[in-house]
């Protein structure tokens, strides 16, 4: 840290001063006692550390005032630097505060580069200076009425200051993040050791899971041909069941078409009775009455040909009579289908029901996909009922329009007769009617012989069609009841296997798991290794980067360095009287072994002696000389950049011959630091330096200037 400028208000006995460092390499910092030379070093201690002479903050505002601030302009290597710290008073009930901003030089003036909050700034104030205040008093700046800061410290407290200006709170910090990561392996490694215990208990289960998944599997193996042997039998009943069924459906069809057989029968047969009862009339008619006469005959005829209109209105009104009974019939059978099917809606609709092919229960589905299929087939059988009636009705009309005509046909005829039998004998009147109607008699006898015979030989087929289905239709319950006993068997199985199935698969999940565990603790016992194996590294660097380690070894590079250049100073201001050792390490009285230390042991005249046994002027002398070397030291160390030593007073305690070695001294010293600063009060040392910072007080407060 090299200054460069620093400004205040307010500050201690400062109302407002600028004391700018550029152009100064060696000067001497001057003024009467009380003046406010210290207070400038103060100053630059507050503003980089928040830290001075003074108990408190509020202590270094200027008397009568209520805040105070302290600027100041350092450089560091290149960069260039600035800290503003404030300081206001506190009112009754209401604390004072405080202001800290650290900036950094840019192409447009300063930025700040402050942290969140003034601790957090100060911890980048030290990291850029890499020097804390006790670092720095007991180094580079001597603080006036603390020469023997670093002197007097307890021997493992000196140890410390020479490990803090060597740096070495960075091994520190090596150390702990060392240890930490130690402890951190440790614990990850009784994790692991807990990780891998768990599995070695689940993967000790593999054997016995090896043997009951082959005992269930082969159960499994036993039910899945028994299941299939099942499925064959089921087979072969389903089909059987289908073949009866169907036939039971045939069985319906061939007794409908047996009723229609039966009664087209009896129908050709009265109409064959009538048919032949009128032929035989006829023919005897015409065999009796050959010779009427020709007046007769034709009139006979004229009544003939009415009588073929009767007959053939008769045949109209007979065929009616015939298809209005077959619809009749037929819609006698169509009611009860359909109330048979309605039965088995309602039944369905009840959800009692079972499939009437398989007998099993049927579900939500299948019921609803029957009721539809019955609900369609009632529909269509509802629709050719209404159409049968319809025809019934318009049959029946014409029925009763054929029997009026009828009527109307045979009172014409038999009035006719009767008037001809006034006029003829009866028997022309047969004869003419006789001779008309016999051929078409015959003709309609013969037709209804011959759809007679149709019919008889349709209904002995039928009728053997249904003896010999009967006779395998006996079968059917049978067969219904084998195959619900073997469904429901087959049920069973299955579920059994099922069972076997989802037990197989649990057991092969666990036997899996075995497997992954196996492969996860062979993952985890190589870990295991290389988390030992990392946690002994961390250990050793942790016993490394400790006091005992580097450091301690990096003290001892030091020392020798710290003597030399103690003793070269020493010797210039005692005439080579004395000298100075630094010793760190002890033998101890109660024990085998050395303890941690630092002591300080002076050589002279008289013999070897410890610090302590030295006071006044000589112990000034030991003093300046170990401060001025561990300045030194820390100049020199990359890790410490803080080439300036501020020395204050001291001299008071030396004759005229001390106080001209030690300006003898800070000058053959001067090339090694940017900037040296000595504070004094003695007249007589003013001109011993080439640059003067004069320091006056008056009524306004102190002033400083550069002379």
């Amino acid at each position: 840290m090299i200054p460069v400028k620093l400004s205040l208000h307010n500050f201690m006995c400062y109302r407002e001063a600028s004391l700018p460092f550029d152009g100064i390499h060696v000067a001497c910092l001057c003024g009467d006692n009380g003046n406010g030379k210290s207070a400038l070093l103060d100053a630059i201690t507050w503003a980089l550390w928040g830290k001075s002479r003074a108990k408190t903050d509020d202590e270094l505002i200027h008397l009568g005032m209520t805040d105070m601030e302290a600027e100041f302009e350092f450089a560091v290597g290149k960069e260039r630097y600035r800290v503003i710290r404030k300081r206001s008073k506190g009112k009754p009930r209401r604390p004072g505060q405080s202001v800290l901003d650290f900036q950094v030089a840019a192409d447009d003036g300063f930025r700040s580069i402050s942290g969140d909050s003034i601790r957090e700034t100060e911890r980048k104030i030290i990291d850029t200076l890499r020097m804390d205040y006790d670092t720095f008093i007991n180094s580079a700046y001597l603080v006036q009425g603390r020469a023997d800061e670093f002197s007097k410290k307890e021997p493992f407290k000196r140890k410390q200051v020479l490990a803090d200006i060597l740096g070495l709170s960075r091994y520190d910090e090596l150390e702990a993040k060392a240890r930490e990561q130690a402890r951190l392996k440790e614990r990850e490694a009784r994790d692991l050791d807990i990780a891998i215990a768990q599995m070695n208990g689940e993967i000790a289960e593999k054997e016995t899971h090896e043997a009951e998944l082959h005992s269930v599997g082969e159960t499994v193996a036993l039910m899945e041909k028994e299941w299939k042997k099942f499925q064959d039998d089921i087979r072969v009943l389903q089909e059987r069941k289908q073949s009866l069924d169907l036939k039971q459906k045939q069985q319906t069809d061939i007794e409908r078409r047996i009723k229609q057989a039966e009664d087209a029968i009896r129908s050709v047969e009265g109409r064959i009775r009538d048919h032949s009862k009128r032929v035989e009339r006829y023919e005897s008619t015409i065999a009796a009455y050959a010779d009427a006469s020709a007046n007769i005959k034709t009139r006979l005829d004229e009544l003939a040909g009415q009588d073929a209109l009767l007959d053939k209105k008769r045949g109209e009104h007979q065929e009616s009579s015939n298809r209005i009974h077959y619809l009749a019939t037929e819609n006698d059978k169509l009611k009860k289908e359909m109330e048979e099917l309605r039965d088995k809606v309602d039944m369905l609709s009840s959800g009692e029901a079972d499939c009437p092919l398989c007998g099993t229960e049927l579900g939500v589905q299948g019921r609803t996909r029957i009721m539809k299929n019955y609900e369609k087939q009632g529909l269509e059988k509802k629709e050719l009922f209404r159409a049968n009636e319809e025809e019934i009705h318009k049959l029946e009309a014409a029925a009763k329009s054929l029997k009026v005509d009828i009527g109307g046909l045979e009172r014409t005829v038999r009035d006719g007769r009767e008037q001809w039998a006034r006029r003829a004998e009866a028997l022309d009147k047969d004869y003419r009617e006789a001779g008309k109607a016999l051929p078409e008699e015959r003709d309609a006898l013969k037709k209804a012989g011959d759809e007679l015979k149709r019919w008889s030989e349709a209904l002995d087929a039928e009728t053997k069609n249904r003896d010999t289905q009967r006779a395998e239709l006996v079968d059917l319950p049978k067969a219904q009841a084998e195959l619900a006993t073997k469904q429901k068997e087959s049920n069973d199985v299955a579920r059994s296997l099922e069972q076997g199935r989802q037990r197989m698969g649990s057991v092969q999940e666990k036997l899996d798991r075995c497997a992954n565990l196996e492969r996860a603790r062979a993952e985890k016992s190589t870990l295991r290794e290389a988390v030992t194996k990392e946690q002994r590294i961390y250990e050793e660097l942790s016993l490394a980067f400790g006091k005992k380690g580097i450091q301690a070894m990096l003290i001892e590079n030091a020392l020798p360095e710290l003597e030399e250049e103690a003793n070269r100073l020493l010797a210039r201001m005692t005439d080579n009287r004395m000298s100075v050792r630094v010793e760190s390490q002890r033998a101890l009285k109660s024990k085998e072994g050395e303890a941690e230390t630092l002591d300080i042991v002076i050589g002279d005249e008289l013999g070897t002696r410890r610090y302590e046994m030295y006071s006044g002027g000589e112990a000034f002398r030991i003093d300046f000389a170990l401060r001025i070397a561990l300045s030194k030291l820390l100049a020199r160390r990359a890790g410490a950049p803080l080439p300036t030593l501020i020395v204050d007073e001291g001299f008071g305690s030396q004759d005229a011959g001390g106080r001209e070695r030690l300006v003898e001294a800070i000058n053959s010293i001067q090339d090694d630091f940017e900037k040296i600063l000595v504070i004094t009060h003695i007249d007589e040392m003013k001109e011993s330096f080439p640059v003067r910072i004069e320091v006056t007080k008056g009524a306004d407060g102190s002033k400083v200037e550069v002379v």
